[in-house]
């Protein structure tokens, strides 16, 4: 019995971990298109701040869910057209 609590610890363990790395993953992909391209720092990056890079621009109208004209940090996570959110467009998959 006690192999098996372990085995099932260990399976757990390694879910959790994983889990955590792609919630990481995801956040870092959009936290970095902010860090570059948020110049004024108001947490949004507006369609003159994304003219800086273009497969985001491409996509911005497709991003903004809420159709404000500005990419939050969430909108840009959790959209599988955020440029190299490899995290979003596997689980489109």
């Amino acid at each position: 019995m006690k192999r098996l609590e372990k085995f099932f610890l260990v399976l757990f363990t390694v879910a959790a971990v994983q889990a955590i790395a792609v919630a990481e993953a995801n956040a870092t992909v959009a936290q970095s298109l902010m860090d570059e391209l948020d110049v004024n720092e108001d947490d949004y990056i507006s369609l003159k701040e994304a003219v800086r890079h273009i497969e985001l621009l491409r996509n911005f109208g497709l991003i903004d869910d809420n159709e404000d004209g500005k990419l939050t940090e969430i909108e840009l996570s959790s959209s599988k057209r955020t440029p190299n959110n490899s995290i979003a467009q596997a689980s489109s998959n």
